[in-house]
């Protein structure tokens, strides 16, 4: 981290004029664009980038800002950005407000995004070499080093003096072997000591045999998982790998499908949970510091996810955690004293060692909730394709108005069903409308995992 900061202070004092602006994608509401000037390599494998977005005017209005620059850290080996900085400037370039992200998290470039298109501009892929040239390159510096050495041998032949003779002993004739094992160091001896290419000894050896290369097949294409960021593809030789709601592979079998799923079937303190009998005491206030940011919404064939930008925050029980993604269970995966609601929101965080909290938004029938209507007019067309929405949200809208809320330990509700997670289930129910669950339901009717034992854990409530 050290060898990068100087790189992150340059880049954040870059001059006005080194700006070298080009577009990477555009619609009617915005322009994304990287500044091709401001790339800068920070440590070994990582380049240092200037990205904007360009609101149109109507957009800019409604937003309050014209312009936000992010300077991000790309990581070419690892095909992964993270989000250093934003600044929000106005229509005259001046500074509205600027953010520095606490805790950086690396983003993966997914395939086909506006991301993919900044990681190809900042760690451009080396172009294919004319391998008809490469080798005709090869052969003229094989056969000059060849010749040198030649040169260099018949140069050293001179015929040693007369005194210098001695008699020949008696020995056996040479074999071929022999005479083969005193060529090789002869030739070895004449190579110079600065040659680029070495000087191939040839031998009558048979050619090898052909065998056919093995070809692994193909991996199935990756799934994300609820709580994760994204799961790896299941092996291809394990038929059960891919887990499900329903059938075979639903979640009483989620425990056998893999070993890492263990913890599905043996975990103690799984969840969800039907929330009874809490201890009601006086519970420190959840402090939500969410920021408006743009979002990107995919299908991943378990439930509708959106991926957050960076920089919001949750403070919880001492500690604090950056706000990674949202997605969504019909019907409600917890309970609340055995009363199922209509769907659920989980709020997916994660702090700087990795520990994760999740914030559960009760949601039930009523009137239309507009920050979930921006979601799915920003559906995408097709699975596991991650559309980036052009309508900026802010998170916090989603929120209730009373926020008290129960407290319990658990663990993920997906595969590997991972435990040490922390609960935090918002009392006050939100309203979402009949038809915008229809929305939700035409893609997963049942998306819940089966309420798991409690065995005895301690449930806090706000009182």
């Amino acid at each position: 981290m050290r060898k990068i900061l100087p790189c992150l202070l340059l880049c954040m004092t870059l001059p006005a004029q080194a700006a070298e602006w080009i577009a990477v994608a555009s619609d009617r509401l915005r322009t994304v664009e990287i500044d091709r000037g401001s790339v800068v390599n920070a440590d070994a494998g990582t380049k240092v980038a200037w990205g904007r977005i360009v609101l149109a005017d109507a957009q800019a209005e409604k937003a309050g800002y014209k312009t936000v620059r992010a300077m991000n850290r790309y990581d070419c080996r690892n095909r992964s950005f993270t989000i250093v900085k934003r600044v929000y400037m106005s229509a005259d370039d001046r500074v509205l407000r600027e953010e520095n992200v606490d805790a950086m998290v690396a983003s993966p470039v997914r395939p086909g995004t506006v991301d993919e298109r900044f990681f190809n501009t900042v760690c451009p892929q080396p172009k294919a070499v004319n391998l008809r040239d490469l080798a005709r390159e090869a052969g003229r510096r094989a056969a000059d080093v060849t010749r040198k050495a030649r040169e260099r041998a018949a140069s050293n032949t001179e015929p040693p003096p007369r005194d210098a003779i001695k008699p020949v002993k008696d020995t056996e004739p040479e074999t071929p072997a022999t005479k083969r094992a005193t060529r090789i160091p002869a030739t070895s001896a004449a190579r110079p000591e600065n040659s680029a290419l070495p000087i191939t000894t040839y031998r009558n050896t048979p050619p090898p045999t052909y065998s056919p290369r093995p070809v692994a097949p193909k991996a199935p294409k990756a799934a994300v998982a609820g709580h994760a960021d994204i799961s790896p593809a299941p092996p291809a030789h394990h038929p059960l790998a891919h887990w499900s709601y329903e059938g075979e592979n639903g979640p009483e079998a989620w425990g056998n499908l893999s070993p890492d799923n263990a913890l599905c079937r043996t975990g103690q303190r799984q969840s969800p949970i039907d929330i009874r009998n809490g201890i009601k005491v006086d519970q420190e206030a959840l402090q939500f510091d969410y920021k408006p940011s743009y979002f990107r919404i995919i299908d991943n064939g378990h439930t509708i996810q959106i991926n957050y930008g960076a920089g919001s925050r949750l403070s919880a029980m001492g500690r604090s955690f950056e706000l990674i993604q949202i997605h969504f269970h019909h019907p409600s995966e917890e309970q609340i004293d055995g009363k199922s609601f209509d769907m659920v929101a989980h709020l997916v965080h994660k702090d700087q060692e990795g520990r994760i909290a999740v914030v559960s938004v009760l949601l039930e029938n009523g009137s239309a909730n507009p920050v979930i209507q921006t979601f799915w007019n920003n559906l995408p067309l097709e699975q596991n394709d991650e559309y980036s929405a052009g309508t900026p949200i802010q998170i916090a809208d989603l929120l209730p108005a009373k926020r008290d809320y129960y407290a319990y330990m658990g663990s993920l509700t997906t595969p590997p069903c991972t435990e040490g997670v922390l609960w935090l289930v918002l009392k006050q129910p939100v309203q979402i409308s009949a038809d915008q669950i229809g929305v939700f339901t035409h893609f997963y009717p049942n998306n819940a995992r089966p309420i798991q034992n409690p065995n005895g854990r301690v449930i806090k409530e706000s009182r």
